[in-house]
């Protein structure tokens, strides 16, 4: 049987038993590597059910090879961004195709990544890198129009800002020569109503060449950059969607991507699309819609891409139903999830076909600026306008309850323009 070995993180959008069956789907026998420690004990017990585990340093893979080599592998990959220079390092000591360490860089690397595309004639958007507040102070003094400020490397929109002409440099925001920031020009979208100004590309590139998936439309943002869900397929015309697919495929050959997914956010903006940024791995949930929308299991096609098996993708349709998942987020300011109501009444909604809980009431939640979903709702409806009905017909039944740091308990309901506080809090 092949041998994969795949890098995994706790409590992964892709969890261990969808693993081991996309895994089996191909013939494939899994190897997990995660950094040491990481993982929980049940957790680990579930994926040592599907194969050996190994724990490495973070820092470092090469007490793993040895055994490693031993199973004769086909096959690394990682469905987790954080691990993608883990995965590069393990690649290269077993003599596996992956990312080269270029690649990897630019990747993960933000200012890495706008150079290269625009060095390439892919994308271009203003950016500078800073490693300090004053730095970032006079970048945007000189630019005297709003800049979106973020961390050179980061997951899920953490500490991403907004910062207009003469507003105060959020507190978050401290960049220093060993943790710099990036300060990039702000990429105004088009006017889309109800919806999202910008789409992601889901792409799997083998041989060097991309082939699309979908393009996955999302929800307006939430202050200042967390995201709300997703669905597919997005909300466009012919015309920008081969503008978007175009533009994502370009990027891909750019960035040196050889193999396996890559998802890719794209703004609209009046004079066209432009690159948000672009990730070296599967979206997350993205294979949970997309199975729901067309059918194949994104994930059983990483683990044979990334073997060598011969794979035939097949592109999510521009029209029919749409699939959607919905995050409900936590507060910023934080505090301890006391309970979730109302999920019996949300699950009976006609369209709602399943809700699934991320965050265990007692956990909690520091403030923060990220995107942390505390849940997902997955629907299906006809059609985009029949999206926004279910949505506002069935979030309104939860009911989510904290206490906050001073002691005092608030109540919030769902909507899809985010949590609306409820008891005149």
């Amino acid at each position: 049987m092949t041998t994969v070995v795949v890098a995994v993180v706790p409590f992964a959008s892709v969890r261990p038993a969808h693993l081991g069956k996309a895994a089996a789907a191909r013939g494939l026998s899994p190897v997990f590597v995660a950094v040491r420690g990481a993982l929980g004990a049940p957790e680990r017990a579930e994926y040592a059910a599907l194969g050996p585990v190994f724990e490495v340093a973070e820092d470092g893979t090469s007490e793993a090879v040895a055994e490693l080599r031993a199973l004769d592998a086909d096959g690394v990959m990682t469905f987790s961004e954080g691990l993608l220079p883990m995965t590069a390092t393990l690649a290269a000591a077993l003599e596996l195709p992956y990312h080269d360490a270029a690649t990897v860089t630019a990747l993960t690397d933000k200012w890495v990544q706008r150079r290269t595309l625009a060095e390439r004639g892919v994308d271009t958007v203003r950016s500078a890198l800073v490693t300090s507040r004053e730095e970032a102070l006079a970048v945007l003094a000189e630019r005297g129009e709003p800049a979106v400020v973020k961390p050179k490397r980061s997951q899920s929109s953490r500490d991403t800002f907004l910062v207009g002409p003469g507003e105060e440099l959020p507190a978050p925001v401290r960049p220093t020569p060993g943790q710099p920031f990036v300060v990039e020009e702000y990429l105004r979208g088009r006017d889309e109503g109800e919806f999202g100004d910008y789409v992601s590309v889901e792409s799997l590139v083998v041989g060097g060449e991309p082939a699309t998936l979908g393009v996955t439309g999302k929800f307006p943002l939430l202050p200042p950059f967390r995201e709300q869900g997703q669905f597919v397929p997005a909300r466009l015309a012919a015309p920008d969607w081969a503008a978007v697919t175009r533009l994502a495929s370009d990027a891909a050959r750019a960035l040196g991507v050889e193999r396996g997914h890559v998802h890719t956010e794209i703004k609209l903006t009046p004079a066209g699309p432009k690159i948000i940024e672009v990730n070296g791995r599967l979206g997350g949930f993205m294979h949970e819609v997309y199975g729901r929308a067309t059918g194949q299991d994104l994930v059983e096609l990483g683990l044979a891409a990334a073997c060598g098996l011969p794979v035939s993708p097949v592109e999510a349709r521009r029209d029919g139903p749409v699939h959607v998942q919905y995050w409900n987020l936590p507060p910023r300011s934080g505090g301890e999830l006391l309970a979730v109501e109302g999920v019996e009444r949300l699950t009976a909604e006609e369209g709602v076909v399943g809700h699934l809980p991320r965050v265990a009431p007692g956990t909690v939640l520091e403030p923060a600026v990220t995107t942390h979903f505390m849940d997902i709702v997955s629907g299906r409806a006809d059609d985009h306008a029949g999206l926004l009905t279910l949505l506002d017909r069935a979030l309104p039944h939860l009911l989510f309850v904290y206490r906050l740091a001073d002691g005092s308990t608030v109540s919030y309901r769902g909507s899809r323009r985010g949590l609306v506080p409820v008891d005149g809090a």
